[in-house]
């Protein structure tokens, strides 16, 4: 029989992204929420902390289980946003169950072996689910901590439900004690009623274009995400896409090369122009700064 599986969400949100109900004192903010899924470091550890500080008060029982295993939304090479917060959010509860002796939060991954073009946000329930049900996922990493653990799976929005339907069918036959599934925000609404592309403008209340990615993307808390780069690559910003490289700087050209090469991105029809882009930036300036 699978382990019983709950759901802990910090805000509640109605059709329009308002706020129905919440375990926070700060209300929900788009532009932050915007911010943190373009790879601003600063709003991960603002949620991470609201997670963390509503949890602890709900969730003592779970603060001082036997074992704990915390992970996020599946990746294959660029991690997700919902990994900062994770990664985060497991570092508190650990120092919190260190001060009653007990063992360190095991930090695991689910991997994605292969990664798919779009923007999953701007799909339709029916087209999530297709999606979902097309990847295929391993626990791997995960397995030899199941036996009789607590997994907690971090993820920022759910909207239709059908990732964490996916999650929840993949996880069935492992050996957890329980399973929780964390989220930044829920959807009130039902998904006939939702339209998906309440994600999208979500997404890209504070991001709009790359110059708006630029600034984010400079602060020294920034951190790569499998949006980030989809969003640099794809081919409405290609005609920005030169200027963009060229005013970044070098360890910034290089991760994305490098991160599109691991993801696949690189060989991707929608993306693989926009990578030439990005590595003739990376050459010209290596043959610049080469010495004679």
């Amino acid at each position: 029989m699978p382990s019983p599986a709950s759901e802990f969400t910090l805000y509640r949100l109605d059709h329009a992204a308002s706020t129905v109900t919440s375990l926070s004192s700060q209300p929900f903010d788009s532009m932050d929420y915007s911010r943190y899924k373009y790879g601003s470091g600063s709003a991960a550890d603002m949620y991470a902390r609201m997670l963390w500080s509503a949890f602890r008060a709900r969730h003592q029982e779970l603060v001082r289980s036997r074992r704990l295993i915390v992970t996020a939304s599946p990746y294959h090479h660029v991690p997700t946003a919902a990994n900062e917060v994770a990664i985060r959010f497991a570092a508190m509860l650990t120092a919190e169950r260190g001060l009653h002796g007990l063992p360190a939060v095991h930090v695991g991954r689910i991997e994605r072996m292969a990664v798919p073009s779009g923007d999953y946000g701007t799909l339709p329930l029916a087209a999530r689910t297709r999606l979902m049900a097309a990847n295929t996922l391993s626990f791997d990493r995960l397995r030899p901590y199941a036996d009789g653990a607590h997994l907690i799976v971090v993820d920022d929005v759910k909207v239709t439900g059908a990732h964490q339907h996916c999650l929840l069918s993949a996880t069935d036959p492992l050996p957890f004690h329980a399973r929780l599934f964390m989220h930044i925000a829920t959807f009130e609404t039902s998904p006939g009623q939702l339209d998906p592309a309440i994600e999208d403008k979500l997404n890209h209340a504070a991001v709009r274009t790359l110059s708006d990615l630029a600034d984010i993307a400079a602060d020294a808390d920034f951190a790569w995400n499998v949006r980030v780069c989809k969003f640099v690559l794809k081919p409405a910003n290609r005609a920005e896409l030169p200027s963009f490289v060229a005013a970044m700087p070098e360890r910034f050209v290089r991760e994305l090369c490098r991160n599109s090469v691991a993801d696949g991105y690189a060989r991707m029809e929608p993306y693989r122009e926009s990578h030439a882009i990005a590595l003739r930036e990376l050459r010209r300036r290596t043959t610049v700064t080469a010495p004679d």
